[in-house]
């Protein structure tokens, strides 16, 4: 049996680093949103063992990738003796703070419960997508959801349709090293989580926003990320932010068209231009 999905990449609207837990990693406080940039994911059943190969050679396709991870971790909580064969077709850049590795293990989770329905609880689907990586849980279940603790507390908010222009520098950024650069910063100045959430609840985004901030773009070294901003500040965009860790920056627009003339703009000046809508759903 074949199953094709569709892996979608995730923006942070406000993130934000609230402490450090007693296991270590940092508590957060963020709002991610599905976006229609994507990976297609193939997962095909019937062959006896587990593989993975992708369109870009310098992804890793063994435990080291987590759609690799994914599908070993499903097999083995199901019980059932591993026969399936992964592709991916990559189109969200790495090193961009879009979690497209996470969306790939997310996609192969959501591939295997379609070919082999019942054989976990969507319990047990969100336990092992965790155990995978902490934005995996997201990336299944998509939308715009609040996500906090290392991201599995997963709480839903009323959906944000916008369209979405999606710049890559040529610079990639280590998720490690920025939060080392966080770790050893000081006088940080935190998002108003409250004030973010309470008009986020009604739907409010373009007033949420006012109140929105990401703790890694602050101490971010992307060099080329102040004119990526301002000139979508400048062109239309009602927001503009760095995703995750970096070093993407994405900006919100009201029409199809501004974000487009943005992008034309921009695309000699980075290594990928996406223009997209928000999703619903993670993975489909």
């Amino acid at each position: 049996m074949e199953t094709v999905v569709k892996a979608y990449a995730k923006i942070n609207l406000t993130l934000d680093l609230t402490a450090v837990l007693p296991n270590k990693y940092h508590g957060i406080f963020t709002v991610m949103q599905s976006v229609g940039l994507y990976d297609n994911v193939t997962v095909k059943t019937g062959k006896e063992g587990l593989s993975l190969s992708c369109s870009e050679k310098y992804i890793p396709c063994d435990d080291r990738n987590t759609a690799f991870k994914a599908a070993r971790l499903f097999y083995e909580k199901a019980g059932i003796k591993p026969e399936c064969e992964i592709y991916i077709k990559k189109v969200i850049p790495s090193g961009a703070g879009l979690a497209g590795g996470s969306a790939d293990a997310a996609a192969v989770l959501k591939g295997l419960n379609n070919i082999y329905p019942g054989a976990l609880s969507y319990k047990d689907i969100m336990e092992t997508a965790l155990s995978v990586g902490a934005d995996v849980p997201f990336c299944y279940v998509g939308g715009t959801r609040l996500c906090q603790n290392i991201g599995e507390i997963i709480s839903f908010l009323p959906p944000l349709s916008s369209h979405v222009l999606i710049v890559k520098p040529y610079e990639r950024v280590s998720t490690k090293d920025a939060y080392a650069r966080f770790d050893s910063a000081e006088n940080i100045t935190h998002p108003d989580n409250d004030s973010f959430l309470f008009y986020a609840a009604q739907g409010d985004y373009k007033e949420a926003v006012k109140y929105a901030s990401n703790m890694f773009e602050a101490l971010s070294d992307v060099k080329s990320g102040r004119e990526i901003k301002d000139t979508m500040n400048e062109n239309g965009a009602w927001f503009s932010s760095m995703s995750g860790s970096g070093s993407a920056y994405y900006g919100l627009f009201d029409s199809e068209e501004a974000a487009r003339k943005c992008a034309d703009l921009l695309r000699n000046k980075a290594e990928n231009v996406f223009v997209c809508r928000t999703k619903t759903k993670g993975v489909e």
